[in-house]
């Protein structure tokens, strides 16, 4: 039997979200420039960058929704990376979104539109900066106002 094994946390929510559509082609930076939080969260993304900053003493689930539409047939690949631009793995909590194309049979020609896929990262006391990545996709792609980046985070009181 154990005794007092039970954390506390309080747990806390930001959005970000983009006030005008954002066309992207591989290797492009999603940014995000509207915050909305419950207050006191010590998170912070520059919004010309991507680059996120988190307080290095909470544990952070940051989920990326991408909607997008793309013009033409191509995969999609969108990853967390660290600041400098180099790919996390599952190990480091990277679990990133990818659609394989396949075209359409409709009339429009278009292998699809208006998708939505969902991407996380899984970090406890980052010691890093991150940001999100369109890592493979067709250029002129179009990540749309309903993409939100959602970053849950949790600040730890150990029982004694």
């Amino acid at each position: 039997m154990s005794y007092l094994t039970t954390r506390k946390a309080n747990c806390s929510w930001i959005e970000y979200t983009q006030s005008s559509a954002q066309t992207i082609s591989s290797g492009t930076d999603i940014t995000w420039n509207t915050k909305k939080t419950t207050g006191g969260d010590g998170v912070s993304i520059d919004s010309s960058t991507g680059i996120i900053t988190l307080n290095s003493d909470r544990s952070y689930w940051i989920q990326g929704f991408i909607t997008f539409d793309i013009p033409s047939e191509g995969d999609f690949k969108v990853e967390f990376q660290d600041s400098n631009g180099n790919s996390l793995t599952e190990s480091d909590g990277n679990f990133p979104a990818y659609f394989h194309s396949e075209p359409d049979r409709s009339s429009s020609g278009r292998p699809f539109e208006n998708n939505s896929q969902l991407c996380s990262l899984l970090v406890k006391q980052p010691s890093l900066q991150y940001k999100l990545v369109a890592t493979t996709v067709p250029s002129n792609t179009t990540v749309h106002l309903s993409t939100h980046l959602f970053i849950n985070f949790m600040l730890y009181k150990f029982n004694k």
